[in-house]
């Protein structure tokens, strides 16, 4: 029982570490967009 219980969490926090990786790659891909924006729209 306890073997079950820990894989359980052992799962859930690899699936919690992944979805926070997802986050923070999303975030700076948008963070890269912006700059770009910016540097477009000083250059005109």
């Amino acid at each position: 029982m306890w073997v079950l219980l820990k894989d359980f969490l052992l799962v859930s926090m690899g699936m919690g570490i992944g979805v926070v990786l997802m986050c923070i790659l999303n975030v700076g891909k948008e963070a890269d967009c912006e700059t770009k924006q910016l540097e477009e729209s000083e250059d005109n």
